[in-house]
C-alpha cells in the first residue's frame, strides 16, 4: 500500500511535544489526550445536557425542535409505505419487509485531511481489501442474527434499502482532531420503530491510519488500539485495527438508525447503571438512586464514552455484542405490539406487558446461554394539556425490576413534548407511594426509568407528566439548574406526542436477572 511515511526524528519530537513522553515511555500516554465525540445521533439529540447554560438553552431548544419536526417529517413521509409481507423490522410500521443495509467501502478520495500532530494534516484513505470487506460484513451480520436483517456489499438495484458508508461524512469537517475529539461515525437519527427504511449512516476507521503513516514503527498503532505489533508486522495490526473498530462503529451506528440509544449499552436488566462510574448518579434528574451493577455494559455494542467510559481501545480490542436492553428493543420493532392511551391513562384499567422472546446474542456474562423473562408493553400517547398526568397500571411481582423510556423529545414522536415518569405503589387503601422516578436521562431531556426493583408484590402505576421545568445539571452549590419553559415561552414543550416502554423482568435480588433473551 502506498503510503507517505515520515522520518522517525519527527515522529518521536511531535509525539514529545503532544503527549509530553518519550519514545520509550508509552506507558504514560493516557487516552485522555484523545477523547471520542459521542454525539452520533444525526438529527435525534443525544447531546450531553449539562454543557448547556442558561444563556444558551433557549436557542438549544429551538435547535432541537427544529431537528424534531424534521425528522418527523421524515418518518411520517416513510410511514407511507404499504404494508408487506415478512415479519420486519418495523410493526406497526405499515412496512414488515426484510431491512436491507448496502455496506459501501468505496472511498471518494485517495485522501484525508486530519487535525494531528502538526495541524491539519493529509493522509492516504484506507483502501479496505476485499478480505477485509468480507470479514466486517460477517461480523455486524453476526451481530444482528436472529433478526430480519440482509446485509449487502452491492448497491441494490430497487426497493428501500439503508446504508452504511466505510469514510468520513462529517458535513466537510475532519473526523480526527487530536484536540477536540475523535468521531468513528455518526447515524441519521435514532429510529424509533424503524420507520424510516433508507437511512443513512457513516463509519470513519481512518484513525489507526493516521497512526501507522505518522510511525512506521507501530508503537502508537499499537497502544492506541491495544493491538499487538506480531514480528514487525505493521500491516497486520492496522488492519486488524480497522476491521475490529469498523465493524464494532458499523453496528453501533445502524444500530441508532434502527432505534437503540447508548443507555441500551447497560448491563443485564436489574443491574442498573455501569460499574464504571459513567454515567454518574448525578447525570440523572433526579439524582438516579437505583442498583449500579451493570459490570457488563463495557462489553455492548451501544457502549460510548457517555454511556459507559469507554475509550479507543474498547473499538478496536473486544468484539462487541449487543445487551438485553438492545434485543428488547430490536424484538420489540419485529414483534412488539403498540397500544393507544384511550381508556388506558386513567390508571384503573390495567396494562398487560406481554412476553417478548428473542435471539440470545449475549456472548459473555452470566447471562450467557440462557432466557430472561422480559415482559414489555408500548403506549402511544400524548400530553394536550399543561398539567395532565396520565397513569398506566400494571401488576408487578416482588424480585422484579421495572424500567420505563420516554421518547417525545430527544426523540420526536410528533409534536414534541418534554415529559417525566413516576413509578408509585398501589396500596392498600388505594393511595400510591413513590418507588421511583425520573424527568431527565443523562445526555437528553426524554426520561429514562432504569431498573427500579419492585420489593412487594401488587400492582403498580406508571405515571407520565410534563413539569414545567427542565434541568441541566448540578450546580456549584450542590443543587440542580432547573429551567422554566412557560416562563421562557417554551410551553409549548410541555403538551405533544409521546412513546412509552415499559418492561420488567425477573430477577435475583441484587444480583440481577438470571436468564437472558433466549428464542
Amino acid at each position: 500500500m502506498n503510503r507517505n511515511w515520515l522520518g522517525l526524528s519527527k515522529v518521536a519530537m511531535t509525539l514529545t511535544a503532544v503527549f509530553a513522553i518519550n519514545a520509550n515511555a508509552s506507558d504514560s500516554v493516557t487516552f485522555d489526550a484523545l477523547p471520542l465525540i459521542t454525539e452520533d445521533c444525526g438529527a435525534s439529540v443525544c447531546t450531553d445536557r449539562r454543557t448547556i447554560d442558561v444563556a444558551n438553552i433557549s436557542q438549544f431548544l429551538a435547535d432541537a425542535q427544529g431537528k424534531a419536526q424534521a425528522a418527523t417529517s421524515s418518518s411520517n413521509k416513510s410511514n407511507t409505505t404499504k404494508k408487506k409481507n415478512g415479519k420486519g423490522l418495523a410493526v406497526g410500521q405499515n412496512n414488515n419487509e426484510t431491512q436491507v443495509v448496502f455496506l459501501n467501502f468505496e472511498q471518494s478520495s485517495p485522501v484525508f485531511e486530519a487535525v494531528a500532530y502538526n495541524g491539519l494534516e493529509t493522509f492516504v484513505s484506507h483502501q479496505y481489501t476485499q478480505q477485509e470487506r468480507d470479514e466486517i460484513q460477517r461480523r455486524i451480520a453476526a451481530d444482528y442474527e436472529g433478526f430480519d436483517i440482509e446485509f449487502t456489499q452491492t448497491r441494490p438495484e430497487s426497493g428501500e434499502y439503508s446504508t452504511l458508508n466505510f469514510e468520513c461524512q462529517n458535513d466537510g469537517q475532519p473526523c480526527i482532531d487530536f484536540s477536540s475529539g475523535i468521531l468513528f461515525g455518526r447515524a441519521q437519527s435514532i429510529d424509533i420503530g424503524n420507520v424510516i427504511r433508507d437511512d443513512v449512516a457513516f463509519v470513519d476507521a481512518n484513525l489507526w491510519e493516521v497512526f501507522a503513516q505518522f510511525d512506521p514503527t507501530g508503537l502508537y498503532l499499537s497502544y492506541f488500539s491495544g493491538i499487538e505489533i506480531v514480528d514487525g508486522d505493521v500491516e497486520a495490526a492496522l488492519s486488524e485495527a480497522i476491521i475490529n473498530q469498523a465493524s464494532n462503529t458499523g453496528a453501533h451506528e445502524l444500530g441508532h438508525n434502527l432505534g437503540l440509544r447508548h443507555h441500551d449499552s447497560f448491563g443485564a436488566p436489574g443491574t442498573g447503571l455501569p460499574t464504571t462510574g459513567t454515567p454518574s448518579n448525578d447525570a440523572f434528574y433526579p439524582v438516579f438512586d437505583g442498583p449500579r451493577n451493570g459490570e457488563e455494559a463495557i462489553l455492548h455494542t451501544m457502549a460510548s464514552g457517555a454511556s459507559v467510559g469507554s475509550g479507543l481501545t474498547d473499538s478496536t480490542a473486544r468484539d462487541r455484542f449487543f445487551s438485553e436492553r438492545s434485543v428488547i428493543k430490536l424484538a420489540s420493532n419485529q414483534r412488539g405490539r403498540l397500544v393507544n392511551e384511550g381508556n388506558l391513562s386513567d390508571g384503573k384499567r390495567k396494562i398487560k406487558l406481554h412476553n417478548v422472546v428473542a435471539p440470545n446474542t449475549i456472548l459473555e456474562g452470566e447471562n450467557a446461554g440462557g432466557k430472561l423473562d422480559i415482559n414489555e408493553a408500548i403506549i402511544i400517547g400524548r400530553i394536550d394539556q399543561n398539567d395532565e398526568v396520565d397513569s398506566y397500571r400494571f401488576t408487578a411481582k416482588a424480585g422484579d425490576f421495572v424500567s420505563a423510556e420516554f421518547n417525545g423529545f430527544d426523540i420526536a414522536i410528533g409534536e414534541p413534548v418534554i415529559g417525566a415518569v413516576q413509578l408509585f405503589k398501589v396500596e392498600n387503601d388505594g393511595s400510591l407511594s413513590l418507588v421511583a422516578q425520573n424527568f431527565q436521562n443523562f445526555e437528553g431531556f426524554d426520561a429514562l426509568l432504569v431498573d427500579a426493583p419492585i420489593e412487594t408484590s401488587g400492582d403498580y402505576v406508571l405515571q407520565v407528566s410534563a413539569p414545567n421545568i427542565l434541568s441541566f445539571g448540578i450546580g456549584a452549590d450542590g443543587n440542580p439548574i432547573l429551567f422554566p419553559l412557560e416562563e421562557t415561552g417554551n410551553g409549548t414543550f410541555r403538551t405533544g406526542d409521546y412513546r412509552l416502554s415499559i418492561y420488567s423482568v425477573t430477577g435475583k435480588s441484587g444480583k440481577g436477572p438470571s436468564h437472558v433473551p433466549g428464542a
